[in-house]
């Protein structure tokens, strides 16, 4: 088994997560999403970027309430040794907990950063501590290294500062111009703008 086979890859992994396992709910999804743009005037329009891109977002309807769901993807990396002595290396600690702040200001009802479960559950207690001080409402997710599952390591908790009339601009602006690389295909609620 080769080496990336056993390190999954940024890309693998959002490329999971986008098309499986977030997925398995009616919801409208995102991959790399930077914001939409806005016609300013007649001759000229302005591209609005997001203080940090979406590397998924997950919008869907919970009762009655919209709900944004943002997530960070990290993965294993090849080394940039130009020799054939390449080598995967992890993610660095805690890489993506400030990236998954920043969804938080953009909007964001619920935030997580998804990782390549760690070797040692030293790093894996060690992450959580950092959250548990210093990024309470940051979830922490679990990749196992074949991409068959995953697992909610720390539960991310609600943005108290989200508000349901910014999320509905991002959803229309979203469905009608966003700047990304993938959409999903819009359930019926979306298409019919019940939220």
């Amino acid at each position: 088994m080769s080496a990336e086979a056993l390190h999954p890859t940024e890309e693998q992994i959002q490329d999971k997560f986008f098309s499986e396992f977030l997925a398995r709910r009616s919801s409208v999804r995102a991959k790399n999403w930077t914001g939409w743009s806005l016609r300013k005037g007649r001759d000229h329009s302005e591209v609005t970027n997001f203080y940090r891109e979406f590397d998924l977002a997950e919008f869907y309807v919970d009762g009655t309430s919209l709900v944004l769901a943002g997530y960070e993807v990290k993965g294993w990396k090849k080394t940039t040794k130009r020799d054939k002595s390449q080598k995967m290396i992890e993610p660095a600690f805690g890489d993506g907990i400030d990236q998954a702040l920043a969804l938080l200001q953009n909007g964001a009802d619920f935030a997580s950063v998804i990782y390549p479960e760690p070797a040692k559950t030293e790093d894996k207690a060690a992450l959580k501590e950092l959250c548990d001080h210093y990024a309470r409402n940051v979830g922490i997710i679990y990749v196992q290294n074949d991409l068959k599952s995953y697992f909610n390591f720390r539960l991310p908790t609600r943005n108290p500062y989200a508000t349901m009339d910014r999320k509905k601009k991002m959803l229309s602006s979203l469905m009608t111009g966003g700047n990304l690389s993938d959409i999903s295909d819009l359930p019926s609620w979306a298409k019919q703008q019940k939220y």
